[in-house]
């Protein structure tokens, strides 16, 4: 479905946030890749200003069956020697077609550190929007944070979303996209909850799937 690689690559948009999950800009929500499709996602983030780089990253995600994702991410940053590839994961536990509503729990990466750290997460689908809530647990810190967001698409084609994350260290986001046959274009902003200048975030994503590629 195209809809679910969109959200797995807008997911990606933040410093705080590398790991190409289904998500929004900055938290994770309960979609999934969708089985067989794949996702490869050019990730820039910093300062607006002169397009300073903060730092580049390749996400890649793969679903396997309609209920779990698997995610390689490889940090290019000259700063992340040492910490240049990591895992993220996740399994929808809950899916109720009828009340449109899911309950999901995984594990993402922190970029800034480039850590995992594990969350649990609930979506709603209202019709006119989508609301995510969840909480996550934080390895640098050792903090369980809590975060919602929501999201609407139009015409199939664009999405617009924002998001929060409770704590000094996180941020409030927000961003908009625009989807292809296979591949999208996300364009987002971060604001930091302990104040300073908001940060830039473009991705080029690419879209596939194996079956129809003849894996």
């Amino acid at each position: 479905m195209v809809l679910a690689a969109m959200v797995a690559a807008a997911s990606c948009w933040s410093l705080t946030c590398s790991a190409c999950y289904s998500g929004l800009i900055l938290i994770p929500t309960t979609d999934v890749a969708g089985a067989y499709v794949w996702v490869l996602d050019v990730q820039w983030q910093g300062y607006s200003k002169a397009l300073y780089t903060e730092q580049v990253v390749l996400n890649t995600e793969f679903g396997l069956g309609d209920r779990f994702e698997i995610g390689i991410d490889v940090n290019a940053t000259s700063d992340f020697a040492d910490r240049r590839v990591r895992l993220n994961a996740k399994y929808v536990l809950f899916r109720s077609e009828q009340h449109k509503l899911e309950l999901a729990v995984g594990t993402q990466n922190m970029s800034e550190t480039f850590t995992p750290f594990p969350y649990v997460v609930a979506s709603k689908d209202w019709g006119l929007l989508r609301t995510h809530a969840g909480v996550q647990r934080e390895s640098e810190s050792r903090r369980t944070n809590w975060f919602v967001g929501v999201d609407r698409t139009f015409d199939e084609r664009w999405q617009v979303m924002a998001d929060y994350t409770s704590g000094s260290e996180n941020y409030a986001s927000a961003g908009a996209g625009y989807v292809g046959k296979h591949w999208q274009l996300f364009l987002g902003a971060q604001w930091p909850n302990a104040g300073g200048p908001a940060l830039a975030v473009i991705h080029v994503i690419f879209t596939g799937d194996f079956r129809r590629h003849g894996g």
